[in-house]
């Protein structure tokens, strides 16, 4: 009976030991899914402008209330801008025929996964940017994407367990 249970416990141990690496290396969030809690969306006139105007705008610039400095330099907001821009490009273009809160998350996603480069702030800043499109389009959350992609972990679930 013993053995049993120090077989569990080691199991158990390692599988949290394999979630721990996969975090702090950026691995989970290759691997985290973006079809959690997928739903279709009501992808209005009104929804598609608001992002046509999230488009035009210049990003990156200094954001007091969020405690954002601005861009070190023009090269690095311009830089970052147009992973925003490209992101919401692609979304008004594609959106109407693909309107599911996956389709949004996973281009998010892969906006994400090439913008590591940029410094904390921008990444934080690109987050406030990903929200916006969310509050949008009607979505409530990222289902732990951005927790994940930012911190490794998905934090919010793992304050509940």
């Amino acid at each position: 009976m013993f053995s049993v249970i120090l077989k569990i416990i080691l199991a158990l141990a390692g599988v949290l030991g394999l979630l721990f690496v996969a975090g702090v290396t950026g691995m989970m969030f290759f691997f985290w899914p973006t079809t959690f809690g997928d739903r279709s969306l009501n992808v209005t006139p009104q929804a598609l402008s608001e992002l046509r105007l999230l488009q035009r705008e210049k990003k990156f610039l200094e954001d007091l209330p969020n405690h954002y400095p601005g861009a070190p330099n023009e090269a690095i907001r311009m830089n970052a801008q147009v992973s925003v821009d490209v992101l919401v490009q692609k979304l008004i273009a594609e959106l109407p025929s693909q309107p599911r809160r996956s389709f949004v998350l996973g281009t998010m996603k892969s906006t994400l996964a090439s913008f590591t480069n940029q410094d904390t702030e921008e990444q934080e800043q690109l987050l406030r940017y990903c929200e916006r499109i969310l509050a949008t389009l009607g979505i409530n959350d990222s289902g732990e994407l951005f927790n994940v992609w930012r911190y490794g972990f998905p934090y919010r679930w793992m304050s509940r367990a």
